[in-house]
């Protein structure tokens, strides 16, 4: 029990008040399930059960954006990546921004693939909060899954040119392909 209210807790922090009553309860009777089954030993539908809740789960919470961080290059997969070691660029060099994002809605389509994707906008300040660029849709990403993928990253390339040494903030705007839901990240960085 310790673990749903945990669960409870987490949904209600994120959403900044109580989940509705029909949330719980679908979480309580998928946890139920779960507890029932694994006590059982029954772990193929112990994991099925878990992860029905993780489907509940991204279909109350907003669109949250975690990971965030520069990192070595543009390669990369959920997990799987080189962190830069400083938020400090020379001029001209590609600016990798890594994240995981959390609580996307998916389109089941009737064959039964699941489509989801993303639409992203960023901003370039300097220091002193003058706006100096950006661009509204630099990225239009779609993906599909025969599974309720929940480990997905992002990677988004910037490339700045014509600037002086100083400290800048690029501000990514990432919007849910299929839902109303966006969130957004900034990040300083240096061009030394």
């Amino acid at each position: 029990m310790k673990v749903f209210a945990v669960l409870c807790m987490s949904v209600m922090l994120l959403f900044g008040q109580n989940p509705g009553k029909e949330a719980i309860s679908a979480f309580e009777n998928s946890f139920s399930q779960f507890k029932g089954d694994f006590a059982e030993g029954e772990y193929y539908s112990a994991h099925s059960d878990l992860h029905r809740l993780m489907e509940l789960f991204w279909t109350e919470v907003p669109l949250l954006l975690r990971n965030v961080r520069f990192v070595e290059d543009d390669d990369n997969s959920y997990g799987i990546y080189e962190p830069k070691e400083e938020d400090s660029f020379t001029p001209g060099e590609p600016l990798y921004l890594y994240l995981e994002p959390v609580g996307y809605a998916f389109k089941r389509n009737p064959r039964g693939y699941y489509e989801f994707g993303f639409v992203a906008d960023f901003t370039l300040e300097d220091d002193k909060g003058n706006v100096l660029g950006g661009q509204k849709e630099f990225a239009n990403l779609d993906f599909g899954s025969w599974n309720h993928n929940t480990e997905v990253s992002l990677t988004f390339t910037y490339t700045f040119t014509g600037f002086d040494a100083g400290k800048y903030k690029v501000t990514t705007h990432v919007s849910d392909a299929y839902s109303n839901k966006s969130a957004t990240v900034e990040k300083w960085f240096h061009i030394r």
